[in-house]
């Protein structure tokens, strides 16, 4: 069984596309030009590779699904300033790849100008790839968004600053700020142009951390969802369930469905953790708690037991088979939060438990079923929250989850040390980094 994606021939490729501007100019002896649509496959696979995905794990460390693992002190010196919502203060330690992002869009950028004119190749082929680099550049510029830029609130999206939205290759350009909305449209203009282009349901298992049809209808789902769009996110879950609903069984096998091989996958390019930060990661008690002890099997599937009896997680882990950035549950519950939103409460139940069946033994199910007839309102938006806090745990949503939803108080501990984050504070946006501003000036803006 093959057990990793990314070939030596796609890091082969990363390193040969790791230079923005010397490629553009006047490319490296040794190095192609792209002319191909080969040429371009390779340039845009390498481009996946660049950002991984370490900064949506990175960020789990400033929600409440983490305990820190305070017996590996040199990686709690690197993540302390993240834990303590505190990221451009000291030196060696954890930080997010501004520049990696950046490249990633980079590549997008030269593709959907260059691959049009690409020699060889379908007309076929070559949407696909100009399909892949729009809904590429929309999911970094989204994450980017959510990273650094206020939460979506449509009375100030229109002034709320957010970070510089690149559509052009232009190297001599420096970018200022654009606004949550500015960036927000672009997203949705390129979510448009990529599902146009798209022609791939979804790529073999090998292959998966490719975009598609059913994985950029995801990311559309996901994008409707952060931006209050609860219509058009409904049906684009329903879109993708439509085509793949399958769910892992809990009650039947322990596999876990965060593995880029599994019947849930619908993309798997990002790997949420690295050595540091899946190593230094224990489950919150509030987090723990927040299963039923008895009827819920993830409790034995997602975690496990330290020799400190701290409750350790198994889900993911620093490794290149841990890879998901769509899977179909998650379809579930944005179509269960969507259709709540929208005052349907009996659909939102409906997909609410058909994911709490394959999750719970069934005499919890039957009974958690039972309960949940009961609700309507906020408080089934509320489950559905809840439900989100403990399916897609350790997967880089909680803290994205908390920034566009309640926003709560979090007290975070480090051996004697307490950092509080109020409510509604301004911490719940990252800052874009001290060196990023130092290169650009107008990012201080």
């Amino acid at each position: 069984m093959r057990k990793v994606i990314y070939t030596a021939g796609l890091l082969a490729a990363l390193t040969a596309f790791s230079s923005c501007k010397k490629y553009l100019d006047i490319v490296p002896v040794g190095k192609v030009i792209p002319t191909t649509v080969e040429d371009f496959r390779k340039e845009l696979d390498a481009a996946y590779v660049i950002a991984s995905g370490f900064d949506r794990g990175l960020s789990s460390y400033r929600g409440d699904e983490i305990k820190i693992n305070e017996t590996r002190s040199g990686d709690v010196n690197q993540l302390q300033p993240n834990y303590f919502w505190d990221e451009n203060n000291g030196t060696n330690i954890a930080t997010y790849d501004w520049r990696g992002k950046y490249q990633q869009i980079f590549y997008a950028n030269h593709i959907i100008e260059a691959a049009p004119g690409a020699l060889e190749g379908t007309q076929e082929q070559k949407n696909q790839l100009i399909g892949e680099a729009y809904l590429l550049r929309a999911h970094t510029h989204f994450t980017l968004v959510n990273l650094y830029g206020k939460p979506y609130n449509e009375a100030t999206a229109a002034s709320d600053k957010a970070v510089p939205v690149i559509t052009k290759v232009d190297l001599e350009k420096t970018s200022p700020r654009n606004t949550v909305k500015e960036a927000y449209n672009q997203i949705n203009a390129d979510l448009e142009a990529g599902l146009a282009l798209v022609n791939v349901d979804q790529y073999e298992t090998a292959t998966s951390f490719r975009f598609t049809k059913l994985s950029g209808l995801a990311l559309s789902a996901r994008v409707y969802l952060y931006t209050h769009q609860w219509n058009k996110a409904l049906d684009a879950a329903k879109a993708v369930l439509d085509k793949k609903s399958a769910l892992v069984d809990f009650n039947k096998t322990n596999t876990q469905p965060t593995l880029y091989n599994s019947v849930e996958t619908l993309q798997a390019f990002e790997q949420p953790y690295n050595s540091v930060s899946a190593g230094t990661a224990l489950v919150s008690d509030k987090l723990f708690a927040s299963y039923n002890t008895t009827g819920d099997l993830r409790l034995k599937i997602f975690y496990g037991k330290d020799s400190k009896n701290n409750n350790t997680v198994l889900k993911t882990a620093n490794s290149n088979s841990y890879r998901q950035s769509f899977r179909v549950a998650e379809m579930y519950l944005i179509a269960a939060e969507a259709a709540a939103q929208l005052n349907q409460p009996e659909q939102a139940r409906n997909y609410l438990n058909q994911l709490k069946q394959y999750r719970l033994t069934p005499d919890f199910y039957q009974a958690e079923v039972t309960r949940l007839a009961s609700l309507s309102g906020n408080a089934l938006l509320q489950e559905i929250y809840d439900e989100r806090f403990r399916e897609l745990s350790f997967e880089g949503h909680r803290w994205f989850d908390l920034r566009r939803t309640t926003q709560p108080q979090i007290v975070h501990t480090i051996k004697s040390k307490t950092v509080t984050l109020q409510a509604g504070d301004p911490r719940y946006t990252i800052r874009i980094p001290t060196d990023a501003v130092a290169n650009n000036p107008l990012l201080a803006e």
